[in-house]
C-alpha cells in the first residue's frame, strides 16, 4: 500500500530553502503501525483467550486495523502540516496537527549538530539531524525523516560549512 507524502499545508511563504520528508516515509510508518497494530491484536486476544472470552475475539482483527487506518491518517496530516526551512538567518521547523508548533534557531545560537540515524532509517536511507543551541531552554531541536544526503546538505549549509573544515 504505497500512499504519496501529500503536499505541505500552505503555510507562509518563506524566503529560503526547504527541505521535504522522505518520500518512503509512507511505507516506513504503514510497517511500523502495522507491527504495533499487529502485536497489540495478538496480545489482546491471547489475554482473551486465557480470560475465557471467546464472544469479543472476532472484534481483534477490526479494532486493530482501525487503529492502524486512525494512526496512517494522523500522520497523513502531520506530514501536511510539517515544514522545514533554511532561511538566512536560521533553521525554522514547523509541524503539529491538533497543537502546531514554529520553532526558529539562529544560525548565531547553533553550537553543533549530529546526523543519525539507526537500522530502520539507514535501511530507508532515511536520517535525523539534531541541532544543539546555546542560551535558549530547547537546548536542542531534531528534524527527523529527512533523506540521508538533505540531512548531510542542511548540516553543512546551516553551519555554512560549504565543503570545508573547520580546523
Amino acid at each position: 500500500m504505497e500512499v504519496p507524502l501529500p503536499p505541505p499545508a500552505d503555510l507562509h511563504p518563506l524566503e529560503g530553502d526547504t527541505f521535504a520528508l522522505h518520500p518512503d516515509l509512507p511505507r516506513l510508518w504503514l510497517l511500523q503501525g502495522a507491527a504495533l497494530c499487529a502485536a497489540a491484536a495478538l496480545t489482546a486476544g491471547l489475554w482473551l483467550l486465557t480470560a475465557g472470552l471467546w464472544w469479543p475475539l472476532p472484534a481483534v482483527p477490526l479494532l486493530a486495523a482501525a487503529l492502524l487506518w486512525a494512526g496512517l491518517r494522523y500522520r497523513r496530516a502531520w506530514a501536511r502540516h510539517y515544514r522545514c526551512a533554511l532561511l538566512p538567518d536560521g533553521l525554522l521547523l514547523h509541524h503539529g496537527v491538533w497543537w502546531r508548533r514554529e520553532v526558529f534557531v539562529p544560525r548565531a545560537r547553533v553550537q553543533h549538530t549530529e546526523v543519525h540515524e539507526g537500522p530502520l532509517l539507514r535501511r530507508f536511507g532515511m536520517a535525523a539531524l539534531k541541532v544543539f543551541t546555546a542560551g535558549s531552554r530547547m537546548a536542542e531541536l531534531e528534524v527527523r525523516w529527512l533523506p540521508r544526503a538533505a540531512a548531510l546538505e542542511l548540516r553543512d549549509r546551516l553551519l555554512d560549512r560549504h565543503g570545508r573544515d573547520a580546523v
